[in-house]
Parts: structure tokens; C-alpha cells; sequence
């Protein structure tokens, strides 16, 4: 876009140096004979007059010649004058005296009209003008003259130059006008993408105060009018959730508790009802863990599941998890490696990171083969610190992969009720890291395995500040 916007402004000023550099040239360049040619005609004028009166085609005067021959050491040329028969009658280097002249303009002149023609290689010009008489429309004969026009050349080439240099001048003006017009054009829009960006991200609060124009205001304003609708919606939604899963949760507790109950009651009941009791008691627990999940979003969205930040070892957080997801690896026949290359402590609040971890790695574990491995690792630089899961399961596909974060999002959704998945775990851990201002990121590869990295600071940033 910048680029866009600096091509466009800088051809403009490319095609307008161009433009007022030919016409200026072009100026100089039929300007640079004036002076001669305006002596030169007054000169004929003169001659014209003479002839007038005596007739030159039967004889010049010596005052005629005495003329023409200063005329031509003025110049440093050479003078022809010829009748309406083209003959020279007078040459002033005598050559071609009573010779026809044939020569460019020359007819020309004979029916009145004017002839120029420089000659850039011999650096000299010719002049063939008509000699009338007053009284006639046709004319006496022609004057032709041959000059050199060096100093007049130079003085062209020598504009001709300064013009040149002038529009470099303006090019590199024109060039750094364009660096800096497009950025002051393009800003607010890459202030408006960062922003957006930011609200991408997850903070909904945000929002765009960009004032470079009025049509960026008006964008701006119309951006904001639609987080608003949009932020209104998600409220009510979250109020939604929030609500529905509470409502749910003393139905199902009851349930579970009666349940337990029955199943509890004796061996008096059949075998058949004793089976359906069970059935029914897990789908009351996962039931329950979904509504479990749900109300954990909806308090995170609402913020008000409060955060609660110490100073944790994230190693022995790590030890903790391991030893709980142990007995879920051995039933999978899964084989977990955990590596720890230092000592880690950060601020954090040490059970929603629990959840949050604990979430990725029994995913790596539900979603493996049987003899599989998960490799867990921990590492740190000096500003954050690095959890990786790898396994060694069936992949992701590319198409799936941008939308594991997503709310009730299954890439296999078959084995996703074999292993009791409810779509909601990994959201949950991205708004736990999104809440440590941290970052998720997956990679994966079909019947490779996926690996989940978490990037997380060592320390909270002020509210408002930069990271310590």
C-alpha cells in the first residue's frame, strides 16, 4: 500500500519534470537563433529595399557588395543571392557566380516563403530568405546564407544541461516529497490495521481514535460503531451462556445424585437397569464437564474469574501435570518424556496454568497412536518462557489447523465422543494464555503428529508500561 501510493505520486512527478523539461527545451532550442536570425532579416529587409530600387538581378552596386561582403565576414559565412532564374548573381567567395543554385528552401523563397535548417555535425546554419519587391506579390530573388552557430549552439546546450540538472533536482525533491506523502497517507490505515489487529487478538476494548482526515474519521467512527454492536452482541451472548450453564448445573447435579442413588440401592436391581444407571451416569458426568468448561469461558470472557497472579516454578508445575495425565498415558499405551533445560519461575496464576497445560498435554495423549510418544519441554530466554508438546499422532490437517482455538470446534469429531472431547478445552487454554499475555501457536502435519507451543513473559507488564 505505501509503495502504491509513493509509485503513484512519484510518476506523477516524473511525467510533469518530463514534460516542462521538453517544452522548456524546446523553448531554448527555437529561441537560440533569434538573435542572428532577426539581424540577418532586418539586414534583407535592407537588401530588399536596394533591389528595389536598382534591380539586382542586372547589376549590383558596389555599395550593394561592399554590404553583402561585411554582412558575410560578420558572420563568418558565406553569402549567395540568386534571381527568379535560380543563377547567382553574387557569391561572396565568387565560386558560383552565374551558376543555378539548387539548394534546399530556395524554390521556396523564390514563391515568398522563409527557409532555417541548422546542421548540428557542421555546427552551422542556413538562412534562405525571399528578396520582394513592395509592389509585387511574387519576389525579386533569393537570399541564401550559410553562418557557423557555435556560440549559439552552446548557449542552447548549456540551457539545455541546466534544464537536465534542474529536473534531476526536482526528481529528488519530487522523491523525497513521495517517501513522505505516502507514509502520511498510508499511516492511519497501518495504524487502523494495528489496532484491528489488537482486537483480533482478543482485546475487545480497544478502540481506533485515528483523526488524519475525514475519511479516515469517518472510517474510524464506522469501525467503532460496529465493535460496539458487535461487543453488545458478544455481552449478551456470554450473559446467555453464563445463565444457561448455571441453570444446568443443579438439574444435572441432581440427576447425578439420584443416580448414584440407584446404583448404590443393592444387587435387587436387574442387570439391564444396572447398565442403563451407568450409561446415564457418564453421560451425567460429561455433561457435566462440558457445563464445567462452558462456565469457566463465560467467567473468563466476563472477567470475572479474577486472576491471581504469584510467583510460580514452572517446573514443578510441570512435575504436578505430568504425574496426573501418568495413569491417563498408560491406559492409552502412550509413552510421556518431559525435558526441562533450566530452573523456571514466572509470574502466573498457577491453577488456570495447570488447567491450561494440562489440557494441551492430554489432547497429545487422547489424540495419539497406541505406542506413541508425547515429548514435553521447558526452556526460557530473559523475558519468557517455552512449554512445547509434540506427539506423535494422526496430524492436522492445513484446512483445520487455524481453527483448533475456535469454541466447539472438532477436527474428528468421531473420535472426539470416543475420547469424551467437548471442543471447548483448547479455548479455554488460549483465553488462559491470552490472560498471561502470552501466545499459542500450532503446527502439524498429517500422520506425522502436531506440536503446540506456549509463549509466555516471566513477568506481568505494568498496566499501561512495557514489560520489566
Amino acid at each position: 500500500m505505501t509503495f502504491s501510493a509513493f509509485l503513484a505520486i512519484f510518476l506523477c512527478g516524473i511525467a510533469s519534470c518530463v514534460l516542462i523539461s521538453f517544452f522548456v527545451i524546446n523553448y531554448n532550442y527555437r529561441h537560440a537563433f533569434d538573435n542572428s536570425r532577426n539581424r540577418i532579416s532586418a539586414f534583407v529587409s535592407g537588401l530588399s529595399e536596394t533591389v528595389e530600387q536598382n534591380g539586382y538581378y542586372l547589376t549590383l552596386s558596389d555599395y550593394t557588395k561592399s554590404e553583402l561582403d561585411v554582412m558575410a565576414r560578420t558572420y563568418n559565412g558565406r553569402i549567395l543571392l540568386v534571381n527568379t532564374n535560380m543563377s547567382v548573381v553574387y557569391d561572396s567567395y565568387e565560386t558560383k557566380l552565374g551558376k543555378f543554385l539548387v539548394a534546399s528552401g530556395v524554390a521556396g523563397s523564390l514563391r515568398g516563403d522563409s527557409f532555417f535548417a541548422p546542421d548540428y555535425e557542421e555546427k552551422t546554419a542556413t538562412v534562405v530568405l525571399p528578396i520582394a519587391f513592395r509592389d509585387k506579390d511574387g519576389a525579386a530573388g533569393a537570399f541564401f546564407m550559410v553562418y557557423p552557430v557555435t556560440e549559439e549552439l552552446g548557449r542552447y546546450h548549456t540551457s539545455r544541461r541546466m534544464v537536465i540538472l534542474l529536473c534531476l533536482c526536482a526528481l529528488i525533491v519530487i522523491f523525497a516529497y513521495a517517501v513522505a506523502r505516502s507514509h502520511f497517507f498510508v499511516r492511519p490505515l497501518h495504524e487502523i490495521k494495528g489496532e484491528l489487529d489488537k482486537i483480533n487478538a482478543g482485546n475487545a476494548e480497544t478502540r481506533l481514535d485515528v483523526r488524519n482526515n475525514r475519511q479516515v474519521s469517518g472510517i474510524s467512527n464506522a469501525v467503532n460503531e460496529l465493535l460496539e454492536r458487535t461487543r453488545e452482541t458478544e455481552e449478551t451472548r456470554r450473559n446467555f451462556v453464563s445463565d444457561v450453564s448455571h441453570e444446568l448445573k443443579t438439574p444435572m447435579a441432581s440427576m447425578k445424585v439420584l443416580s448414584e442413588a440407584l446404583l448404590l440401592s443393592g444387587d435387587e436391581l436387574p442387570e439391564t437397569v444396572r447398565e442403563f444407571l451407568t450409561d446415564i451416569n457418564n453421560e451425567i458426568d460429561r455433561e457435566n464437564h462440558i457445563i464445567s468448561d462452558l462456565l469457566a469461558l463465560a467467567r473468563m470472557d466476563r472477567r470475572t474469574d479474577a486472576m491471581r497472579f504469584e510467583r510460580v516454578h514452572i517446573n514443578e508445575l510441570l512435575d504436578v501435570i505430568l504425574k496426573r495425565v501418568r495413569p491417563l498415558a498408560n491406559k492409552h499405551e502412550v509413552e510421556v518424556v518431559y525435558e526441562s533445560y533450566r530452573d523456571v519461575y514466572a509470574e502466573a496464576d498457577s491453577a488456570k496454568m495447570v488447567t491450561a497445560l494440562t489440557n494441551i498435554i492430554e489432547n497429545a495423549i487422547l489424540y495419539n497412536r497406541p505406542q506413541g510418544n508425547v515429548s514435553v519441554t521447558l526452556n526460557a530466554n530473559m523475558s519468557h518462557f517455552f512449554v512445547t508438546v509434540q506427539d506423535t499422532g494422526y496430524g492436522i490437517a492445513e484446512s483445520d489447523i487455524a481453527h483448533i482455538f475456535e469454541r466447539f470446534y472438532r477436527v474428528d469429531k468421531d473420535r472426539s465422543r470416543e475420547t469424551g472431547g467437548t471442543g471447548l478445552g483448547l479455548a479455554i487454554t488460549k483465553e488462559i494464555v491470552s490472560a498471561h499475555d502470552g501466545q499459542i501457536k500450532a503446527y502439524s502435519k498429517v500422520n506425522e503428529g502436531t506440536t503446540i507451543s506456549v509463549r509466555i513473559p516471566l513477568s506481568r507488564a505494568p498496566k499501561g508500561g512495557k514489560k520489566a
